[in-house]
């Protein structure tokens, strides 16, 4: 189930988080929320965008990071005479992580959640430019879908980064 969340990540976020504003919409249409007032909104709205450029540079010092070890990191060569689980036993895990398809995935994984962030906070300052011509409800929907792509990006990047200290882990052992 996780693996098909990561083949479509960005999708299946745009529909978990279009789910739960129209959850909200549901609640304040029936009366059981109250939208906020519109200073309130500009105010959140302001908050999320500052979280999303915020959560999309610590993403990005991970990606840099990661890029760096693959960079510093030795190629691995097959010595002759030697078979290929030979070399690999000579190897450390990490190396073998950062020459592994895992890691074009998991530098995949990072850079569109950083899009995601980058989107995110960008729309939320085009909305607070444009305060004036929405509605506070709609505002307020965009917010909440806001804070769910955030929570789910944050969420999928833990999930990433605990994958790579993993393979450190076994890498000390």
């Amino acid at each position: 189930m996780l693996d098909r969340y990561f083949n479509y990540a960005i999708l299946a976020d745009i529909i978990v988080s279009s789910l739960i504003a129209a959850i909200f919409y549901y609640l304040n249409d029936n009366c059981f929320i109250k939208v906020p007032s519109t200073e309130r909104l500009i105010s959140i709205i302001s908050d999320i965008s500052n979280v999303a450029f915020t959560s999309a540079g610590f993403v990005l010092t991970f990606l840099t990071l990661l890029v760096s070890f693959k960079i510093s990191a030795n190629p691995i060569k097959k010595e002759e005479r030697t078979s290929l689980e030979e070399t690999y036993k000579k190897i450390s895990i990490f190396n073998l992580f950062l020459s592994s398809p895992l890691y074009s995935e998991t530098i995949r994984h990072l850079k569109n959640g950083v899009k995601e962030l980058l989107v995110i906070a960008i729309l939320g300052y085009g909305v607070k430019l444009l305060a004036e011509n929405i509605s506070d409800a709609t505002m307020f929907y965009l917010s909440v879908f806001g804070i769910v792509v955030i929570s789910l990006v944050l969420w999928r990047s833990l999930l990433v980064l605990s994958g790579v200290l993993s393979v450190q882990d076994k890498e000390e052992k």
